[in-house]
């Protein structure tokens, strides 16, 4: 079967043999390349499928998305009912530490299955996991609907952010660069900003750099909170600002899962429920076959791509 990897910062489709052992097989349909994908193979990543955003069909046809990462079941952590800080949620990633969805079939462990609604569009498979990434740091605050907030990166994780937050009555302005970021803003009904406001009720920062990190806390209103999505791919200094302001700062990494909520299974409602969502962000489509053509759009800001997904047939 075909697959995709990288070595020395090169992404290569290659032919390997079909996965076997205790698992579902998921008949891949279509995978997503996140931003965190390019930094990883720019930093070495080797020696593994990759692809963490993704889905496919099981042996009896039912359409699912996967959650990508793992959980021991029984550490103090997945036992708090926060398995996303779980050792193993990283350890066990497919498209990093496990082979991922950037290939025609994967091994999946059955507890990572999520069906899909009928009637939701099949190109959104590949959003689940990015959107349950947005829920989750969404989830880590209260804000109730009127509210307005800033959303500062217009990529995909941005772009979802906005729509997940206009989803929930809230006012949304968001910092974008490059006009397709704008357009697919105002195509979802968030305010896009060039110089961002102040007194905002809190701010999501979707791009995590120091500039980022200076202008959610410069634009929150006192008291107000600071989620940060992702990863830090470089040192961030924190100033007196954060302290002077008091503002609450909330770090967010994957997504997570009690016996009250699903973070996954709120972004499928999401997105079988608001189809303009897919319509609005994926805005490039390859074949497998042409995951390194794929793979350079997404790593060019000017091609004007938000979220570049692959299918295994087209």
């Amino acid at each position: 079967m075909r697959a995709v990897t990288s070595s020395q910062g090169q992404i290569s489709v290659i032919d390997v043999d079909e996965p076997t052992g205790p698992g579902e097989i998921i008949t891949v349909s279509s995978s997503g390349i996140c931003g965190s994908d390019l930094h990883l193979i720019a930093n070495g990543l080797s020696g593994i499928i990759l692809g963490h955003e993704f889905g496919g069909y099981t042996s009896d046809g039912t359409l699912v998305a996967v959650r990508p990462t793992g959980e021991c079941g029984t550490c103090h952590q997945c036992k708090r009912g926060v398995p996303n800080t779980c050792a193993q949620a990283s350890a066990s990633l497919h498209g990093t530490s496990i082979n991922g969805g950037l290939a025609e079939k994967v091994l999946v462990d059955p507890s990572r299955l999520f069906p899909i609604p009928v009637g939701t569009d099949p190109t959104a498979i590949g959003l689940v996991e990015p959107l349950a990434v947005v829920i989750h740091g969404i989830n880590r605050i209260q804000l109730l609907p009127g509210q307005r907030v800033l959303v500062v990166g217009a990529g995909s994780i941005g772009l979802l952010c906005a729509a997940a937050l206009l989803d929930r009555h809230i006012e949304v302005d968001i910092l974008t660069r490059h006009p397709h970021q704008t357009t697919a803003a105002e195509a979802l009904g968030a305010t896009p900003v060039s110089q961002p406001g102040r007194h905002y009720d809190a701010s999501f920062d979707a791009v995590c750099t120091q500039e980022s990190f200076d202008t959610c806390i410069s634009a929150t209103r006192p008291r107000g909170d600071l989620v940060e999505f992702g990863v830090f791919w470089g040192p961030v200094s924190i100033g007196n600002s954060l302290l002077m302001k008091e503002i609450t700062l909330y770090p967010s990494i994957f997504y997570s899962h009690d016996h009250a909520h699903n973070d996954f299974e709120e972004a499928i409602d999401l997105l079988h429920r608001v189809p303009d969502i897919a319509t609005h962000l994926v805005t490039h489509r390859f074949h497998l076959k042409d995951a390194e053509e794929a793979f350079r759009v997404a790593n060019d800001r000017q091609s004007g791509s938000i979220k570049v997904h692959l299918f295994t047939s087209l």
